[in-house]
């Protein structure tokens, strides 16, 4: 995380009062936190002046933390200090700078949230005391305030550049694979499709959600970039359930969106200045990928067996499959029982794998230059449902311990795609799930600090 954006991050946040947060929509995730532990510590009640300790795994989550906090417990007079000390050292430090309270909390994002867990003491030590120091009896409060995470806080915590400029883990070096979860962005209707991409050129991908009637993009951040409801005549076999296809094009960069709703897909360019996504023509085939080209079955939400690769060859697969991903030469097809067709290159036999669900896709998550398998659980109802990391170095990925597990918010997980969000050339994970309301939630799932 570079110093520019972290001063853009703390500058947007600041510029949102405590007041304004119904009426302007939901402040990021870690001013909403500095809110209800400041609240906390003045409930304690602590004593001016308060000396703050943070621990946590990510020193810039910190950082821009410790910054929120201390703002909101000055305006509350309580004329605060963050220690940049080791926790051991927080106490004696406090003493030394003169704070009559000590809070020490411990930041990190778990479960799609991010939560601050710790205490508020006293540490004023009177004349009687002695050599050794004695608490007052008061304040003592333990805090633990949580909030739903967002993809801002997952940009704080994630790895990258260590601070002093060193360079990080080169592309070929493996890392061992911990993700962290948060929210990424919602629509108020079923999920058809997901895709990534880089669409305005910046190095950047954004993600693109397709429903039955309408595309909207994302930025990296979880922003509303641009929406279009698509144009084209009825379709003679509609499926009852949204079902579609979006790729991202290169030279020039378009999207390309297929709703089983409509005979025809289109192309769309986006416009970021102008929050538009306007037409540049009309698909005759669904869009696989980038180059790969398929076909639906009428009326079922699954595409016919037959594929048309990025070179025009036509490959026949095994059986008509639900979801589709390309990490070339890799390619991986979802079938509907649960199992899995898997490519090391178009022109070998494909391995068959089982125990996948249609949320699946293939992407290099641990930068050694050869793409793992992300899937979702098999079960239809899965309470919750979860997401495995697989490597394919071994002959029979599903047979070993997933690199790593974790469980999803409540929904069927669906769609699964990876995309690079902040250009590092590592992908994240995104997921798209159906929720119980009939609304639709992407997940964001990406590195966290060690």
């Amino acid at each position: 995380m570079s110093r520019s954006l972290l001063s853009l991050f703390l500058a947007f946040a600041f510029a949102l009062p405590s007041g304004a947060f119904a009426a302007e929509g939901d402040p990021p995730a870690t001013a909403r936190l500095a809110v209800a532990v400041a609240e906390a510590i003045r409930a304690a009640p602590a004593e001016a002046p308060v000396a703050v300790s943070l621990s946590g795994s990510s020193a810039e989550l910190r950082r821009a933390f410790g910054t929120l906090l201390a703002s909101r417990l000055a305006a509350q007079q309580l004329g605060p200090v963050v220690l940049e000390v080791p926790p051991e050292r927080a106490e004696a430090t406090a003493r030394e700078q003169g704070a009559r309270s000590l809070v020490r909390l411990t930041l990190d994002v778990e479960g799609g949230e991010l939560v601050a867990r710790g205490d508020v003491l006293g540490t004023w030590v009177n004349f009687w005391s002695g050599r050794t120091p004695t608490r007052p009896p008061k304040p003592a409060a333990a805090v633990a305030e949580g909030v739903e995470a967002d993809a801002a806080v997952l940009a704080l915590a994630s790895v990258g550049a260590p601070a002093n400029g060193t360079p990080g883990p080169g592309p070929q070096q493996k890392r061992p694979v911990r993700l962290l979860g948060a929210v990424f962005a919602r629509v108020e209707t079923p999920l058809a499709a997901l895709t990534s991409g880089d669409l305005d050129g910046d190095g950047r991908d954004e993600v693109a959600a397709l429903t039955a009637r309408e595309v909207f993009v994302f930025a990296a951040d979880g922003r509303l970039l641009a929406r279009r409801e698509l144009e084209g005549a009825p379709a003679t076999a509609t499926t009852r359930e949204p079902f579609g296809a979006l790729a991202v094009l290169a030279g020039p960069p378009r999207l390309a969106a297929w709703s089983t709703r409509y005979a025809k897909g289109e192309l769309l360019v986006l416009d970021k200045a102008k929050g538009t996504l306007r037409s540049a023509g009309t698909l005759d085939a669904a869009p696989l990928g980038g180059m790969e080209r398929g076909t639906f079955v009428p009326g079922q939400t699954v595409f016919a067996p037959e594929v048309r690769l990025a070179d025009g060859r036509g490959l026949t697969v095994p059986a008509p499959f639900g979801a589709a991903s390309f990490a070339s030469p890799r390619m991986l097809l979802v079938h509907a029982d649960g199992t899995a067709s898997l490519y090391a290159r178009p022109a070998s036999a494909p391995s068959k794998l089982s125990g996948l669900g249609v949320g699946s896709a293939l992407g290099d998550l641990d930068g050694d230059g050869v793409p793992e398998l992300i899937t979702t659980s098999p079960l239809l109802q899965p309470t919750p449902d979860a997401v495995r990391v697989l490597s394919l170095t071994p002959d029979a990925p599903m047979a070993h311990e997933p690199l790593w597990q974790g469980g999803l918010p409540p929904g069927r997980a669906l769609f699964v795609v990876t995309a690079d969000l902040d250009g590092d050339k590592r992908r994240e994970v995104v997921v798209g799930s159906w929720k119980p309301d009939g609304t639709s939630e992407l997940f964001l799932l990406r590195q966290g600090a060690p």
